[in-house]
């Protein structure tokens, strides 16, 4: 039986009985599948475009730090509107560093469980809504302070409890708000130059009886009269003196974190005066509880004590990278 011309052409086009009517069939085909998704991808007129936020980066640092040390936590979204972040039972509200960056500093408990922790985040939307929660893990090594033997001496009338508990008001409770951005811009400076006679954490025994509580500063022993300066940027918010640290200064340096200086024998400021790094405070001296002239310096943040000599190196918790402002506008945080 004899093929029509039609049915030559199309035996002449089968991909079996030509190769290249094959390939350019399946040229074909893809052309059409690739205009098909342009199409589709394609808004429909009056649809709804959906912007869907990066996901929220969480940066913990140092990430490797002792019992009585600090950590920074930054967190990067457009969405949010504010930040809260849970450490155990335990909250901290971020400082908004800039548009989109949110900031503050953690401490980490002298007593806090070592190894693997925690810290979880929440956003908030715009009236409050919750957005996400989202976490980071840090490491928590042992505080591996010795024990420090304490001779006091004497028959002294043992401290009105009404007394001592004023003194640890002062230094704890207090002074503990936030009461802006942080003030500092880099490490810290030394109060006082000395030997050292008592390290933060340490435990301790007074005339052979061992307390139940660390050691909550930093001792530097120096000549008394000495003058004590400040380490960083702050505002002097408190003056006076304790029954147990003597007389002494409290500044507040922004985002939580105050400073104590006690024992002094003058006191060279008055509440509510600016100081920058190196500013006089006051003297060296020996008042309150003391076994000789010396410096107790300790670093508080939002009423837990950590060790003041993490602010003088590198592994201080780091500042919000700010971007930096037009010249002659205001000052950028930190």
């Amino acid at each position: 039986m004899q093929q029509t011309r039609a049915e030559e052409r199309q035996s002449e086009d089968s991909p079996d009985a030509n190769p290249q009517a094959g390939e350019r069939q399946a040229e074909e085909a893809e052309q059409q599948a690739v205009q098909g998704q342009a199409q589709s991808e394609e808004p429909q007129q009056g649809a709804e475009t959906v912007e869907v936020e990066p996901v929220p980066v969480v940066r913990v640092a140092p990430d490797l730090l002792m019992q009585g040390e600090a950590f920074a936590l930054t967190v990067e979204s457009e969405a949010a509107s504010a930040v809260v972040a849970t450490v155990g039972a335990r909250t901290w509200n971020l400082l908004e560093a800039e548009p989109e960056v949110w900031w503050t500093v953690i401490p980490v408990p002298r007593d806090a469980a070592t190894g693997s922790a925690e810290v979880t985040v929440d956003l908030y939307g715009e009236g409050g809504a919750w957005l996400r929660s989202l976490s980071a893990s840090y490491i928590v090594l042992v505080n591996a302070a010795p024990l420090e033997e304490i001779i006091l001496g004497g028959t002294g009338a043992p401290a009105d409890p009404a007394e001592v508990q004023r003194d640890i008001a002062v230094r704890f409770h207090d002074h503990i708000a936030v009461t802006g951005p942080p003030r500092w811009d880099g490490p810290w400076i030394l109060p006082v130059e000395g030997e050292v006679t008592g390290v933060f954490g340490a435990q301790r025994s007074y005339d052979g009886v061992q307390s139940d509580e660390w050691h909550h500063g930093h001792d530097i022993a120096a000549q008394h009269g000495d003058p004590i300066v400040a380490p960083a940027p702050g505002t002097v918010v408190w003056t006076g003196e304790v029954v147990l640290h003597g007389m002494g200064v409290i500044l507040d340096h922004g985002a939580g974190v105050y400073s104590g200086y006690w024992h002094m024998s003058l006191l060279a400021v008055r509440e509510g005066m600016e100081v920058a790094p190196g500013d006089w405070l006051g003297n060296i001296g020996t008042t309150g509880l003391s076994t000789g002239p010396h410096l107790h310096w300790e670093v508080i943040i939002q009423g837990v004590d950590v060790d003041p000599v993490q602010w003088l190196g590198e592994d201080r918790p780091p500042l919000p990278v700010v971007a930096a402002e037009p010249e002659g506008s205001a000052d950028t945080l930190g």
